[in-house]
């Protein structure tokens, strides 16, 4: 390094480093944060669920006003639709298999009678695989199935139940709703305990049934459309959507729930966020999506402190690397004089090692005479191996 260099600077520049480095981590936390929102709301995993092979989904929505005037029959229609959408669109299910699933529902409030007297039960009549959608957290029984032959079976929640038997173990038993019987099939509990949940699931019992079972007693409209459909490249499942249920504008909302904190959503939801309270139509959502529009805005606030975050730690990293040139030193020549250093020091302790002993190199006689120790030198020009010529003359 340089004698050059300002270390004054240079511990400056490290410590605007240490700040950039901070403020991804904060961005970091940030994300698991709206990552946690996401994953407490069931219904965005549908897709994943439907699709047992890994394929890209996307979870599409239709909202509509009460006076909006569908019914569960358009919501039939609307499957066929899609059902010819994805068919020219190449998009096949495998033999004895579906590519795609829709549930749709409707709100209502119904009067339930049981052993204890009657209750008002907020109630949504279902159709379609609602149950893939939401996935209720039962503590007896289960789900109906979606058979119109046999559409009085009806899953009632713990309050519910508590308020109309008196007991929460009671499957297989009725209740009465507008002169029918119903069989209760299901006792589900709240699904979590969040207070965003809380708030959208709200304090009244709820019941849920067959919207085949309704049409016996009840007339209200169809308010919601799900549809989990392949979307192997972006926009797809959106466009078939679109291209097949058809609802008055002004009366309804269509939007794709799967990418509702993506990077993008949540930075338009960050701009509108002072307009997040304000209502232009009569939709009265479900709970799920009520729920999840809590979220919507809790990220759009996130997002806010994600955007300062993320120009602090540019701020920094661009700082930073000013100071680091102004004071003048080099990660080029530092990295050199490194090099430089180690290499000197490996120089001088291969010079201060003390040499080794060289190993004389043995004869070939002699390491003949290490094989075989019965062999003895002669002196040269002898031919006796008795000894001396003169002890020879003498003896």
């Amino acid at each position: 390094m340089s004698d050059k260099v300002n270390k004054k600077v240079l511990k400056a520049s490290g410590i605007v480093a240490l700040v950039m480095i901070g403020a991804l981590l904060l961005t970091g936390l940030l994300e698991l944060a709206v990552l946690g929102m996401k994953g407490r709301l069931d219904f965005l995993g549908a897709g994943k669920r439907w699709s047992a092979s890994g394929d890209r989904f996307a979870v599409v929505s239709l909202y509509a006003e009460q006076g909006a005037g569908l019914t569960g029959d358009d919501a039939v229609g609307w499957a066929r639709s899609i059902d010819a959408g994805l068919l020219e669109a190449s998009v096949t299910p495998k033999e004895g298999a579906r590519s795609w699933a829709y549930c749709y529902a409707a709100d209502d409030t119904l009067s339930v009678r049981g052993t204890k007297g009657s209750v008002n039960a907020e109630t949504l009549a279902v159709g379609g695989d609602f149950f893939v959608f939401h996935q209720l957290s039962f503590k007896y029984g289960s789900g109906f199935l979606n058979d119109e032959s046999n559409p009085m079976g009806v899953v009632l929640d713990r309050d519910l139940a508590w308020r109309v038997y008196g007991a929460e173990n009671i499957i297989g038993m009725t209740v009465e709703i507008g002169g029918e019987e119903f069989v209760i099939v299901g006792i589900a509990e709240r699904e979590s305990n969040s207070g965003p949940y809380k708030k959208a699931y709200g304090d009244s019992p709820r019941l849920y049934m067959s919207y085949a079972g309704y049409r016996k007693i009840g007339s209200a409209g169809v308010t919601t459309f799900e549809a989990a459909l392949p979307n192997p490249v972006t926009g797809f499942a959106m466009n078939i959507f679109k291209g097949a249920v058809h609802a008055n504008e002004s009366q309804s909302v269509m939007r794709e729930v799967t990418d509702r904190f993506s990077l993008k959503n949540r930075f338009n939801n960050m701009k509108e966020l002072s307009y997040a309270w304000v209502s232009v139509n009569k939709i009265e959502y479900p709970y799920w999506e009520n729920e999840a529009r809590v979220y919507d805005y809790r990220a759009a606030v996130l997002m806010i402190f994600e955007v300062f975050t993320v120009a602090v730690a540019v701020s920094s990293l661009l700082l930073s690397f000013i100071l680091l040139r102004v004071s003048g030193y080099s990660v080029i020549q530092s990295g050199k004089n490194l090099w430089k250093r180690a290499s000197e020091a490996h120089a001088k302790k291969k010079r201060e090692r003390p040499a080794k002993p060289k190993k004389q190199k043995k004869t070939r006689q002699a390491k003949k005479s290490e094989e075989n120790p019965s062999m003895t030198s002669q002196p040269s020009g002898s031919d006796d191996p008795g000894g001396n010529p003169e002890e020879r003359g003498n003896t």
